[in-house]
């Protein structure tokens, strides 16, 4: 429990977000899809509202942390 407390809120907030967006994109598209708009809204989120905007500060990490669920999910139906 303690590893929790290591991981920054704002990567664990992008996780979350990137769990919450795969599993309701999952209750209308296949896997492929809903992983793609994962991947669509976080480079959305880092390139347009992050940097071009300037409402944030864009991160290589906040993507991955964002696209993550989307590599267990995989996991998950591989294996």
């Amino acid at each position: 429990m303690d590893i929790l407390n290591k991981i920054p809120k704002d990567k664990l907030l992008h996780f979350f977000a990137g769990s919450v967006i795969l599993f309701l994109s999952l209750l209308f598209f296949n896997t492929l899809a809903s992983i793609s708009i994962v991947v669509f809204v976080a480079l959305i989120k880092e390139i347009v509202y992050d940097d071009f905007l300037g409402k944030g500060t864009p991160e290589v990490q906040d993507f991955i942390y964002t696209i993550l669920p989307c590599l267990f999910h995989l996991i998950n139906i591989l294996f």
